[in-house]
């Protein structure tokens, strides 16, 4: 499970087994590339039956290069939104004329965030480069992090990361600032965590219990990704 959504995941999991209690639901956190690497390692014999990333990136990956090793197509279960976000600096019109340092997920990883972030600043990221302004973390819940909690001026991150909607309305930490991106407008990489099963060997009441869990994530019933400002695959934007 990508730990970019683990909050979510939980939650929705939790959801799940109180749905249905004779199921069991084991949750493990890893950034996606060292779930792909437990996951070739592993083989039809490993731990995992479920791999839940922050984009199609990994899950087609291995669907391509090891088509062995997982079963059916990948598939997209929740959709997030570019934001850049601040607790210190007015940046609800966007990023200021006058650049400070700033976090974004590593572009280079081709993480989703962090290229979507070089396309909402064009040129400007090319003048930020230059004058050795960014500051490129892991993923989307590190550049949060250095903004809330390492003195960073603002960051680039997701809209799961600071935005909460239990009550169908988004609330976000108070005093905080945050500008939210149009995707097809401010940039045009769409943010789709996607998933894909493993074909490990399964008994029939485990793959049964999986199928069971897949219907739910991807069905109406995942509330809880909702309650984290995610949007469904489905949605226009």
């Amino acid at each position: 499970m990508t730990p970019t959504a683990a909050p979510a995941i939980v939650d929705l999991v939790a959801d799940f087994v109180n749905a249905n209690p004779t199921y069991n639901v084991a949750v493990v956190g890893a950034p996606d590339s060292l779930s792909k690497d437990a996951i070739v390692a592993g083989g039809a014999t490993g731990p995992y039956d479920l791999l839940l990333a922050q984009s199609y990136l990994v899950p087609a990956g291995l669907k391509y290069l090891h088509p062995t090793l997982v079963s059916g197509d990948p598939f997209p279960f929740a959709k997030d939104t570019l934001v850049l976000y601040s607790t210190t600096v007015d940046i609800s019109g966007g990023i200021p004329l006058q650049l400070q340092a700033f976090s974004l997920p590593d572009p280079a990883t081709l993480d989703p965030y962090g290229v979507a972030a070089v396309q909402a600043m064009g040129a400007e990221y090319l003048y930020a480069l230059s004058k050795k302004l960014p500051i490129k973390t892991a993923d989307a819940g590190g550049s949060y992090a250095r903004v809330e909690y390492m003195g960073t001026a603002y960051g680039f991150t997701g809209k799961s990361q600071i935005c909460t909607a239990v009550t169908d309305v988004e609330a976000y930490e108070p005093g905080s600032f945050h500008h939210e991106y149009v995707l097809g407008q401010n940039y045009v990489t769409d943010i789709v965590l996607a998933g894909i099963k493993i074909a490990r060997t399964r008994s029939a009441d485990q793959e049964t219990a999986l199928t069971a869990f897949v219907n739910f994530l991807t069905s109406a019933q995942a509330k809880a990704l909702q309650d984290h400002c995610y949007k469904l695959p489905s949605a226009a934007q």
